[in-house]
This record gives C-alpha cells, structure tokens and sequence, in this order.
C-alpha cells in the first residue's frame, strides 16, 4: 500500500510540474514595436499617439501588455510607450544582469537618451514602480511624475516572510522558483490571487502574462531577477523623490492592505492617494476605466508645463 501510495504522489508530482511554455522567436511577435540595442541587451518598446511621452512599466516578471486597456484612450491625449524592462517580456534577458531597480533605471535612462526623450511621465505598475521611483530619485530632471499603480514598494507579511526565506537559501528558491514559474497553473493562480473576483480570470489573461516566459533566457534569469525585488531596499528613494506622485490601489490588493498604500503616500514628499473598488492588484486591467478617470486629472496637472511650452 504504501508503495502504491508514493507511486501515486509521484505521478501527481509529474502531472502538476511536467509543463513549460514554448520557447518562440522573439521577432514574429514585435508587432510594430522595436527593440532598442544598450550596454546590456535589447529594450523592447511600442509607441502610439502623440503628446507628452509617457513611459509605462509592467510589474515583475510581466510585460507591458497589461497596459492594452487603457493604451487607445491615453494614445488620444499623449505619446505612449510601452516599455519591457531588462528581464521582462519581449527585452533580452541575460542571467547575470543585476535586475534591482538602480540598475533598471540607468537602463531607463540610456533608453530615454536613445530615443530623444528629456522628461517622461512614468506609470508602472507593481515591481515596476521600484524602477520608476528610483529613476525620479537619481535623476528628477527627467521625471514629471509618478503614476503608481499597486506599487510593490510595502509588501504584507507573508510576502515579507517569503523574500527572507529566498535570501536565506538562494540555491532551493531559485530551483523552486523556475519551476513553479514554469507551470501554467501556477500563473493562473497568480491572475487569481491579482485580482478582486479570482474566478472572472481567462485564458487571455493567463497568456497575456504566461507566453512571454517562453521568451529566450527567461528561466536562466529569473533567480537573479527574484533576488532582486525586496520592496524595504527602496525607502531612500522613496524619501527623495521630488515630482508629484499618484498611488493607485486596488481595495483588494493581496500584496499589501490599503493602509500599508496609505502609509506609503506619506513617505512621499508630494503624493496623493485613490483606492478602486472591486479591484485587485492589477487595477489597469480589472477597472481600467476607473484608472482613466483617475489618472487623467493628474495627467493634465504634470505635464501642463510641458504642452505649454
């Protein structure tokens, strides 16, 4: 019996770990996007509309598609782009790049010189935001403002937990983390927990983030990449920065709770705090006209100088 039963367990084992996403070639899916060549590897990004330059980040291990929402609306007033970080979507991921946000946001920058831009608004959303914020910091000449969607900047506890385990046995979580990242379940899990009703999720939302990992060099990344996103090592960025800074948090947010959110705005200098109702942690693509009608107002506020001029 006993045997029959590790038999069993093994072939469950088998069953629920046996997956991975294809690998693909990167250029059948550049649309009408590029990938800029820098010091470290090719920036994927996609530009649309004209206008003041906003420059969107997707969270960890995502890609910019989950800005395909509220892109055609903010492409009528400003010039979009979608921007994949070192690591992240359809941008080169090379395992031994440093992946914390210093280093993302020297890459941001060469990439605004690369395409001529001086000042951006930058949006991100979750992980991204850790970038964003410290870009504003190190060089608040090219930052008009922040738009931060679910900011992984505060983490709850059990997350916290999660990232000192990683830290205090590198070698297993890195094994454990290519493999759970590997298994299209898992994904779908992470959708479920993102947001505020987990059974609404779809296929489509599982692709938009799953299909990506099948990109080159993913999995060899993603253990430096998983190193480097513990929100605590960004309180002296979070402290300098100087532009205007609007928190956008999902009531159900599983991350962190809305008064961590709330707390966090008063370690900002200038910032401004929304809660969305019936949402969870990927806001732009649960309400994203919700998050329009938020962003707009603030939107028209930080780059009226720039329009002007």
């Amino acid at each position: 019996m006993g045997k029959l039963v590790f038999a069993a367990v093994l072939v469950a084992a088998w069953l629920a770990f046996r997956g991975r996403p294809k690998p693909y070639d990167i250029t059948e899916h550049l649309a009408d996007g590029r990938r800029t060549p820098l010091r470290e590897g090719r920036l994927y990004s996609r530009t649309s509309g004209s206008g003041p330059d906003l420059v969107l980040l997707p969270g960890f291990a995502g890609n910019t598609q989950t800005w395909e929402f509220v892109t055609p609306a903010l492409a009528r007033e400003y010039r979009v782009h979608w921007l994949d970080p070192l690591g992240h979507g359809l941008s080169d991921k090379p395992a031994n790049a440093r992946y914390d946000g210093a280093a993302q946001a020297e890459r941001l920058v060469e990439w605004l010189d690369a395409h001529h831009l001086s000042q951006v608004v930058l949006v991100a959303s979750s992980a991204g935001a850790q970038s964003a914020v410290q870009l504003a910091a190190d060089h608040p000449e090219r930052v008009l403002g922040l738009l931060l969607v679910d900011p992984f900047l505060v983490a709850g506890r059990y997350i916290t937990w999660s990232l000192n385990l990683g830290k205090l046995i590198p070698g297993p979580s890195a094994t454990m983390g290519r493999l759970l990242y590997s298994q299209r379940w898992y994904v779908r899990i992470g959708q479920m927990l993102g947001r505020y009703n987990p059974w609404g999720v779809t296929e489509a939302d599982v692709d938009r983030q799953y299909l990506p990992y099948g990109s080159p060099g993913f999995f060899e990344a993603l253990p430096a990449m998983l190193r480097s996103v513990d929100p605590a090592e960004y309180a002296g960025a979070i402290a300098a920065t100087r532009c205007p800074v609007l928190l956008v948090w999902g009531e159900a947010d599983r991350t962190a709770a809305s008064t961590q959110a709330e707390a966090l705005a008063g370690r900002f200098r200038d910032a401004e705090i929304r809660i969305v109702e019936k949402a969870g942690h990927l806001v732009q693509e649960e309400q994203p006209e919700e998050l329009l009608a938020l962003a707009r107002p603030f939107l028209e506020r930080v780059t009226g100088s720039v329009a002007a001029a």
